[in-house]
């Protein structure tokens, strides 16, 4: 039972690492494309950092769980430590992209479409386009 238990952990965490990838997969893709589309929604600072912060969070937790299913060593202190290290590392990560994805739009000299802002408590964007005139609601 307990086995089963652990793989049920390893597969959770397996499952919210992959979630937070994605998130990280569709902002670097927004890194991309900054100079080759012509309007572009970039979500608030904290929202852009919290798919790196929670996939280094998550991370550690994998390799530490295989350990514990292979050898029945269970390391939580080692394990938290590792969390904390994680999440601290891909928040470093994540500000210097979220750093070069902001520069980017300035050196393409894309335009704040005012209008389009969206801010709130849990969410907030800001829509960037190459010109005035993509800015206009259709």
């Amino acid at each position: 039972m307990v086995f089963f238990k652990k793989l049920l952990s390893l597969l959770l965490f397996i499952s919210v690492s992959i979630w937070f990838a994605a998130g990280i997969f569709d902002f670097i893709s927004l890194l991309d494309n900054v100079g080759e589309v012509s309007k572009i929604k970039v979500s608030g600072y904290m929202n852009n950092t919290s798919s790196f912060v929670l996939f280094g969070f998550f991370l550690p937790t994998i390799p530490m769980t295989i350990i514990s299913i292979a050898s029945g060593l269970q390391l939580p202190k080692l394990t938290f430590r590792l969390m904390i290290i994680g999440g601290i590392t891909f928040a470093i990560i994540g500000h210097y992209f979220d750093s070069s994805l902001r520069e980017k739009i300035i050196n393409n000299n894309y335009i704040e479409c005012k209008e389009k802002r969206e801010l709130s408590l849990k969410y907030s964007s800001r829509t960037y386009a190459l010109s005035p005139e993509i800015c206009l609601p259709k």
